[in-house]
């Protein structure tokens, strides 16, 4: 990511307190709050330092954002069955982490977004269906 050495450490901050917030609760919403602030940290550096990667980051980070609000939401009203695989949210913090550590590192963030992507998936219909016949590994 092309980002000033300033901005970039910013953005690694904001991963690594999340990742510590959210392994600091064992309840699902307050999991999805704490992974909020990376995409709206990523939202913030956008409007300061625009970097092409970064945008593919703020979006899989909203997006996934979106499909744990969303499965969190039908769960707790009743309108279906629980979509979130026991260990999403370990494998989230995981990824996170790693994330952290390639911004830092200056290296390409792709494969753990692509990670993370998935793991958002896995909250669909569809993902979980995946997830529970083996093929979308959590």
């Amino acid at each position: 990511m092309n980002l000033s050495k300033d901005m970039n450490k910013r953005l690694v901050t904001e991963i690594r307190n999340a990742v510590k917030q959210m392994a600091a609760t064992k309840n699902a919403t307050e999991k999805a709050y704490y992974f909020s602030a990376v995409h709206g940290m990523a939202n913030r550096l956008m409007n300061l330092e625009f970097d092409p990667e970064l945008v593919f980051m703020h979006f899989v980070m909203n997006g996934t954002h979106v499909a744990l609000l969303q499965a969190l939401v039908q769960s707790s009203q009743g309108q279906s069955m629980t979509t979130l695989p026991p260990k999403l949210f370990d494998g989230l913090q995981d990824a996170l982490s790693l994330l952290a550590d390639s911004i830092e590192s200056g290296e390409k963030t792709y494969s753990i977004l692509e990670r993370i992507a998935n793991l958002a998936y896995s909250t669909s219909g569809n993902g979980y269906y995946m997830f529970l016949k083996g093929m979308l590994k959590v």
